[in-house]
C-alpha cells in the first residue's frame, strides 16, 4: 500500500479542489469579511494590524498576509476575487502539504480519497475562499503537527524551534487555534512513549503552544481581556458540537465505515492503547462548547480538518492492512479507486442547495449558520447589486445612509468605496451607541421582509420606498 503516487495524488487533489471551488468564489462580502478588509487589512501605518485588536474579527497573522496581498492585486481581476484567492491558495498547500509530509505515514494512494474528500468538503470550500484566516490556520496546524512529530521522534533543536515558530504563527492567527494544538500534542503523544509524564520532551511539546500564544498576546493583554469580555458565540453549546459534527459528517460521509480500521485494529496482538490517545483529538471541542462562558462559533473548529483527515487516513490504512490478511484475492487499487470514486460521488451531491439548506436549518439557519448554507452564501446576498443600483440613481452622491444591522452595513460600505459611491454619511447602530434621529433625506436601506413600521414608529418619521432586490428593500425619509 506504499506504493509511489509521484504527482497524480496531489494533482488530482487540486483539480477537485478546483473544480469545486468555483461555486464559492464569485460571491459578494459578508460582514466579517468587509469588516477585515476596512478595520484592520487597511489599517495605516502597517503596524496598526497587530496593535488594533478590539474584536476578535482582527485574524492578525492572516490580516498582515491580505494586506500584503492587496498590495500585490493586479488591476485586470476583480479585488473581491483575488482577495478570496488568498485562502484558495492556503487550502490548496493545506493539502498537498498534507501528502507531502504524511504520506510515507499512510501511503501515498491511501490518501487519495481521504484528500478528494476534504477538497470536496462543502465546510471546507466554505473557508478556502473566506477572507478570513481559518483556511491559514488549518495550514499552519498542518506544518505544526509536522514539526510535533518529528521533535518528539527525534528531540532535535531544530525541529524545536520549527515547532515553536508554527504555534508563534497559528495561535496569531487566531488565539482559539490554541484547541487544534492541543489535537496536535494528542496527535504526537504515542512518540514521546508509555512514560511520556516522566520526560521532558512531552511537557515542551505540550507547554509550546502556550508559551508562544502568551508571547504573541501579552502586548495586547488589555485589549485581549476586552475581547473576552464581548462573549461573541453561541448561547447553546450542545447546538455548536452538533454543527461541528455534522460538519464532519457531511464532509466524510462515504468514508466513515472504511475508517472503523482503527478499531478493529485493537485486536491486534501486543498493540499499544497509547495510540488510542489520539482519539481524544475528537472530544476536543467538547470542552470549549461547554464549559466556557459563551459557546463558540463552530467555525473556530474548522482548524481541525487537517487532524481529522489524518485520523481518517489512519482508519482507512487500518483496515486496509486487515483486509490484506484476510483475502489473499485483495486488490488496493480497487478499493482506494472505488472509495475515491465514492467521495467524489458525495461530493457532487453535497454541492445541492436543498441539501445544504436542510442541514443549515439544523445547525443555526441562515444568520447564524457557518458551514453548509448561511445567508452570505445564497444567491440573495448581492450587497454590492443593492450599491450599483444607489449609484445609478445618485451619480452625484447621496444622502445619509442609515442600515439596519440585519442589512449588512459593513459590505455595503466596502461596496461603496469600491465603486466610489460617496453618501453624506453612513449610520448605523454599533458599539458607539444607536443612531439617535435620522434626517430628512435620509436613505433607510433594510434587509428584505424587515419591518419598516419599527423604523418609522422610532424616530418618528416616515420612510416612502426607493428601490428593492432580493436582498435589500430601500427606503428614505419625508
Amino acid at each position: 500500500m506504499r506504493q509511489r503516487s509521484g504527482l497524480f495524488v496531489p494533482l488530482m487533489v487540486l483539480a477537485v479542489l478546483l473544480c469545486f471551488v468555483q461555486g464559492y468564489l464569485f460571491r459578494d462580502f459578508w460582514f466579517d469579511e468587509a469588516l477585515t478588509v476596512l478595520n484592520f487589512a487597511l489599517s495605516e501605518p502597517v503596524s496598526n494590524i497587530y496593535f488594533n485588536y478590539p474584536i476578535p474579527n482582527n485574524h492578525i497573522v492572516y490580516t498582515m498576509m491580505l494586506r500584503l496581498w492587496i498590495e500585490l492585486q493586479p488591476s485586470s481581476i476583480d479585488p473581491v476575487v483575488w482577495m478570496r484567492f488568498l485562502s484558495v491558495i492556503f487550502a490548496g498547500a493545506t493539502l498537498v502539504l498534507l501528502y507531502r509530509l504524511f504520506r510515507s505515514q499512510f501511503g501515498g494512494a491511501l490518501m487519495l480519497p481521504v484528500l478528494t474528500a476534504t477538497a470536496a468538503s462543502v465546510p471546507f470550500l466554505v473557508y478556502a475562499t473566506a477572507v478570513r484566516g481559518y483556511m491559514l490556520s488549518a495550514l499552519l496546524v498542518t506544518v505544526a503537527l509536522r514539526f510535533a512529530l518529528d521533535y518528539a521522534r527525534s528531540g532535535s533543536g531544530k525541529t524545536l524551534v520549527g515547532y515553536a515558530v508554527a504555534c508563534f504563527l497559528t495561535t496569531g492567527a487566531i488565539p482559539s487555534n490554541l484547541a487544534a494544538l492541543g489535537g496536535v500534542v494528542l496527535y504526537a503523544l504515542p512518540l514521546c512513549g508509555n512514560n511520556f509524564l516522566r520526560r521532558r520532551r512531552f511537557w515542551i511539546l505540550a507547554l509550546t503552544p502556550v508559551a508562544m500564544f502568551l508571547l504573541f498576546y501579552l502586548p495586547l493583554a488589555r485589549q485581549f481581556l476586552g475581547v473576552l469580555q464581548l462573549g461573541e458565540g453561541w448561547d447553546n453549546g450542545f447546538a455548536v458540537l452538533r454543527a461541528v459534527l455534522a460538519a464532519f459528517l457531511y464532509s466524510y460521509a462515504m468514508l466513515l465505515i472504511p475508517a472503523t480500521g482503527s478499531i478493529l485494529a485493537f485486536d491486534r496482538d501486543r498493540y499499544n492503547w497509547l495510540w488510542s490517545a489520539r482519539a481524544m483529538i475528537w472530544l476536543l471541542p467538547v470542552p470549549a462548547a461547554l464549559l466556557l462562558p459563551t459557546a463558540p462559533f463552530p467555525r473556530i473548529f474548522l482548524p481541525f480538518f487537517p487532524l481529522w483527515a489524518l485520523l481518517l487516513a489512519g482508519g482507512i490504512r487500518d483496515l486496509s492492512a486487515l483486509n490484506c490478511r484476510w483475502r489473499r484475492r485483495w486488490q488496493p487499487a480497487i478499493w482506494i479507486g472505488a472509495l475515491t470514486l465514492a467521495t467524489l460521488g458525495w461530493g457532487w451531491t453535497a454541492q445541492w442547495p436543498e441539501l445544504r439548506q436542510a442541514f443549515s436549518r439544523r445547525c443555526g439557519g441562515a444568520p447564524s449558520d457557518d458551514f453548509f448554507y448561511g445567508y452570505y452564501l445564497r444567491p440573495n446576498h448581492v450587497p454590492s447589486q443593492t450599491i450599483a443600483a444607489l449609484q445609478k440613481r445618485f451619480p452625484n452622491g447621496a444622502p445619509p445612509v442609515y442600515m439596519s444591522f440585519s442589512a449588512d452595513p459593513w459590505p455595503l460600505m466596502f461596496y461603496s468605496q469600491l465603486y466610489g459611491f460617496a453618501p453624506g454619511n453612513y449610520l448605523f447602530d454599533g458599539p458607539r451607541g444607536p443612531v439617535p434621529a435620522l434626517p430628512r433625506g435620509t436613505l433607510v436601506i433594510q434587509r428584505r421582509g424587515e419591518s419598516a413600521g419599527e423604523l418609522e414608529k422610532r424616530f418618528q418619521c416616515k420612510l416612502k420606498p426607493v428601490l428593492e432586490n432580493e436582498n435589500h428593500e430601500v427606503r428614505q425619509v419625508e
